[in-house]
């Protein structure tokens, strides 16, 4: 169990962590933008099986701090003098008060793929 939980935190974190970094200077369409992330973060689940509802979330907060790094990265590459990159899109921002409503999507998103997952995947007890 414990190792379906840090696959699926460590691969939906390094997706989405691209996923923010590489689409943030790019006008993606608000749907796009947030319904990928919704499907990775429910595989997350699925990968996760019960545990989803805790995976989701943690590899949602860790894909924004290093999607905020890349980012920040890949602008003062270009653009030596750009501030660090601390929102991606009109919803989502690395900031407490923000987070807290994506937190709890991400929660029900991994929780729905936790609750499919262990129905296709059991866990050994």
């Amino acid at each position: 169990m414990r190792r379906r939980l840090v696959a699926s935190i460590t691969a939906t974190t390094v997706g989405l962590a691209f996923w923010w970094s590489l689409t943030e200077p790019l006008p993606v369409p608000l749907t796009i933008l947030l319904g990928v992330p919704a499907a990775i973060l429910f595989c997350a689940g699925l990968i996760a099986g019960r545990l989803g509802v805790l995976a989701s979330p943690i590899a949602f907060v860790f894909s924004l701090l290093v999607g905020s790094i890349i980012a920040t990265q890949l602008h003062q590459y270009f653009a030596p003098a750009t501030p660090p990159v601390s929102s991606f899109g009109p919803l989502i921002a690395v900031s407490f008060p923000e987070l807290v409503t994506p937190i709890v999507v991400a929660a029900l998103l991994g929780g729905a793929g936790g609750m499919l997952g262990e129905r296709l995947m059991p866990s050994s007890p």
